[in-house]
């Protein structure tokens, strides 16, 4: 049996501490960067360690379906407070409220909303891969509709349980199915009429294994059904022909992002993609119309693919 390999997030089983103290180790070896000294440095490092969403990047490298959950929400709650209903701490409020990623991806969420409702309808069936706590689908309306049942795929067993919390308060829980298994190694044919999946692309640099995944969602869905996906475009800092809208984009808000989350902490999210290249993925896995619906500042564009 092939093992099952979690790309988003490192296993819980490091040490807080001897994690800060390897990042400070870092920082201080690599001295002042040209925006931002090592006191500055260590000082956002303290204010990370300080708040819940920072130890977990500390440790982590990246976002689980709770924190997904939480940053596409936030907006909701009005943008005052954290998720356990406290006054967001500074790091915080830059994190959810000012971080460019975190504004596409919030943008994004809106966009998946609007375009999963539309295969809504009696006898759908719905699936989310990575499911995460599949609020893309549970946050649809289905007055009217009769028999739709829902799919969640996800290597991360506690992402599953809280899909399943949230589909019981929803009063879903009996027209969901779950499978805690490795998105590569589905084995499904023709059965879903959309898959809506965020999440796994820009964790993944390899162009073949990311056209594999694709090809592995197209035959699973039925003729005429749809992926709705996304990918990160990339920065101006690793392209001369960078697709973002620089004039959306706060700089010293795209600055301090690249210092928290890259230069600092050192994320797993950081494989970008060109529109070009996303679509010559899809229809190499056999797609045939595609659509690119954009956030604002054209970060983080979600893609309608047609089986």
């Amino acid at each position: 049996m092939t093992k099952m390999s979690n790309i988003s997030h490192t296993a819980a089983n490091i040490d807080l501490e001897a994690e800060c103290q390897a990042i400070e180790a870092k920082i201080r070896s690599r001295g002042d960067l040209p925006y931002a000294t090592v006191e500055l440095q260590l000082n956002l490092l303290s204010e990370l360690a300080a708040c819940d969403i920072g130890r977990f990047l500390i440790l982590h490298k990246g976002i689980d379906g709770y924190w997904t959950h939480q940053i596409l929400t936030h907006p909701w709650s009005g943008r005052a407070t954290s998720a356990n209903g406290k006054p967001l701490s500074k790091i915080e409020d830059f994190i959810f409220n000012k971080a460019p990623v975190v504004l596409a991806t919030q943008e994004r969420c809106k966009i998946f909303l609007k375009q999963n409702q539309r295969f809504v309808r009696d006898n759908a069936v719905l699936a989310c891969i990575p499911s995460g706590l599949m609020g893309e689908l549970f946050y649809l309306n289905f007055d009217n509709v009769k028999n739709v049942r829902f799919v969640g795929v996800d290597i991360d067993p506690i992402s599953i349980d809280l899909a399943k919390k949230l589909a019981h308060e929803m009063q879903l829980f009996d027209a969901c199915e779950w499978h805690t298994q490795d998105a590569w190694a589905l084995e499904i044919y023709q059965q879903y009429d959309v898959i809506s999946s965020n999440g796994l692309s820009i964790y993944e640099s390899n162009d073949d294994r990311i056209t594999d995944l694709y090809r592995i969602f197209h035959q699973a869905l039925k003729p005429g059904g749809c992926l709705v996906t996304s990918a990160l475009t990339m920065p101006p800092t690793i392209t001369d022909h960078c697709e973002w809208n620089m004039s959306k984009i706060n700089q010293e808000d795209l600055l301090m992002q690249k210092l928290v989350l890259v230069d600092i902490v050192g994320v797993k999210w950081q494989c970008y993609q060109s529109t070009e290249q996303v679509s010559a993925q899809l229809r190499k896995a056999g797609f045939s119309a595609l659509e690119f619906i954009y956030d604002t500042a054209k970060i983080f564009p979600t893609i309608i693919a047609t089986r």
